[in-house]
């Protein structure tokens, strides 16, 4: 297996369903996801006044960014 998990989980993939996976396309699919998962995780923090939750979250979106860029 590679040393890069993105790469290692295409791999894995690719052996399993048969078809290619590019681990580029996989990275962005990864990344979306991961957006719209905070995205949710905000707008319920919001509807139940937790503040403290959406601080933790937006902390994680900054670094998302960082990790992406603009």
């Amino acid at each position: 297996m590679a040393a890069d998990p993105v790469t290692a989980i295409a791999t894995l993939l690719s052996q399993v369903f048969g078809f290619i996976v590019d681990p580029e396309g996989y990275e962005q699919l990864a990344r979306e996801n991961k957006l719209k998962l905070i995205q949710r995780g905000i707008n319920d923090a919001i509807s139940k006044n937790d503040w403290a939750a959406c601080d933790r979250l937006f902390v994680q979106l900054r670094e998302l960014r960082q990790e992406t860029g603009p």
